[in-house]
């Protein structure tokens, strides 16, 4: 297929928006609902809780100010924020999580504000919850079924989309998943301009070539403009992007060699230099806080909870085979570091050399009557939380290899150290997917890291919360555990 028609496939698939309605009035009427929500659930819950309290409806209009205020001030905070950007992955991705901090934050500067002015008489701490509540509901409810009906406008055209030309540049190859990327931003690529040759080829031809995209975009209408490349063609593409740059559009570059990196990117800076910055798992300081909190947390309240466990297990082990309750066993933790990896001993032997490494398979004789039991039900891995007490692993992660495994498949899979790139979890993608127990074959290797990468490439905070919960309910967590 080629690439003019992959790409015109993409348009061939949006309905006609001629005589739509604009992407401003849409936007006007999201956050005007939005407002009204807001205010009408903040004052609404101020009434109710006086009621139910205090048995009386308060007459005072400042209450009902001070809810319109707070209705202000999240459209001001989603605008900042650019959350009613309605064709981007603000709205798309992210627009219930950020929409429910802009609340709150609009209800901590109300509340600064009043204390700043002493304007506080009055303003009790069950009004506030109960507001902070209401508006908060009343925001999640109203942009989930916004989500869907702008979804539902768009696609039957009764707005003018965003319009695109597509430049792709001499060089670019591999651009069969193209048109399907575009299609979640619901850009409308009216033109297709595949260029046959590079400026120092042919110049003359080329200039002209650019000449007629300007023309043409201007006549169209145009708002934006994505260059697709090669690696081997810069100097052409930062000349198009100069030539392209007349006119009042955006311009986008994508590197077609790099397109899985950049799934994942963002802007930074380095020095007075703007850089593309290549991000995997919880990289900033704001993400990293919140997983380390949340396994403090959770691993120090489990500790606490499961003492007595731990105590019966460790008499059981105790009673049954001679040897030390827990195992330790080397294996590679966060960026190829070493860990020692805590564990309740299930084996009557217990070495950890190098070269006597073997993975437990089905019947293993090695694995002793409490043994199997507590591998099934994944007891054994519970001295894992003083691990993550200590800061070397995470209750969410990859699970870690033992060193010698790792080397085992090294050399066989691409990118397989990169599930390094975090803490290994007691718990990870691959395990609730059925991937745990005895990797003997390349294809079950290869399918664990599969999966390990893409928590890797999609973590997020509700992505532990939803592995944490799939572990507990899921039969199939608990799959090949022998």
């Amino acid at each position: 297929m080629s690439t003019d028609t992959i790409i015109r496939s993409a348009a061939h698939h949006l309905p006609a928006t001629a005589g739509g309605r604009s992407q401003t009035f849409w936007t006007a009427v999201v956050a005007t609902l939005e407002m009204i929500v807001i205010a009408s659930c903040a004052f609404g819950a101020f009434l109710a809780y006086n009621e139910l309290a205090y048995g009386v409806l308060p007459k005072e209009a400042v209450y009902a100010w001070a809810s319109v205020a707070v209705a202000t001030l999240y459209l001001v905070l989603c605008i900042a924020d650019n959350q009613y950007d309605l064709l981007g992955p603000e709205w798309n991705e992210h627009a219930r999580s950020r929409g429910g901090a802009a609340v709150g934050v609009a209800f901590v500067i109300l509340l600064t504000t009043g204390f700043v002015v002493d304007n506080l008489d009055g303003y009790s701490r069950g009004t506030f919850l109960a507001q902070l509540l209401a508006a908060l509901f009343g925001q999640i409810t109203v942009r989930t079924i916004l989500w869907q009906v702008i979804d539902h406008i768009r696609w039957r055209g009764q707005w003018r989309r965003e319009s695109m030309a597509v430049l792709v540049m001499p060089g670019a190859g591999r651009i069969g998943d193209v048109h399907e990327r575009l299609s979640v931003r619901h850009d409308q690529i009216v033109r297709c301009y595949n260029l046959p040759g590079g400026r120092s080829l042919a110049p003359v031809a080329f200039d002209a070539e650019l000449t007629k995209i300007r023309r043409e975009c201007r006549i169209l209408q145009i708002d934006a403009v994505l260059i697709l490349f090669g690696a081997d063609n810069m100097a052409v593409v930062a000349y198009a992007a100069a030539a392209l740059s007349e006119l009042p559009v955006r311009i986008q570059l994508l590197p077609i060699e790099m397109t899985e990196f950049m799934r994942h990117s963002r802007i930074g800076s380095c020095g007075k230099l703007r850089v593309l910055e290549l991000l995997w798992g919880p990289c900033s300081l704001r993400d990293r806080l919140l997983k380390r909190s949340f396994d403090i947390v959770v691993a120090g309240t489990l500790l606490a909870l499961l003492w007595p466990l731990f105590l019966i297990v460790g008499v059981l082990i105790k009673l049954e085979t001679p040897g030390p309750v827990f195992f330790r066993q080397t294996r590679h933790g966060y960026n190829n570091h070493p860990i020692g990896v805590l564990k309740f001993r299930s084996m009557t032997t217990f070495d950890d050399a190098r070269d006597q490494f073997r993975q437990a398979i089905r019947n293993d004789p090695r694995v002793t009557r409490v043994g199997r039991f507590i591998r099934r039900t994944n007891i054994d891995e519970l001295p894992q939380l003083i691990n993550v007490l200590r800061g070397e692993m995470s209750m969410v992660g990859p699970r870690p290899h033992a060193v010698t495994h790792n080397d085992m498949f090294a050399d066989q899979i691409r990118r397989m150290f990169r599930r390094h790139n975090v803490k290994p979890g007691i718990t990870g993608w691959a395990q609730v997917n059925g991937l745990r127990g005895e990797t003997d074959t390349f294809e079950k290797m290869q399918k664990r890291i599969e999966h390990d990468l893409y928590y890797i490439d999609n973590w997020s905070f509700m992505f532990d919360l939803k592995i944490m919960i799939m572990t507990v309910v899921l039969k199939r967590a608990y799959t090949n555990a022998y």
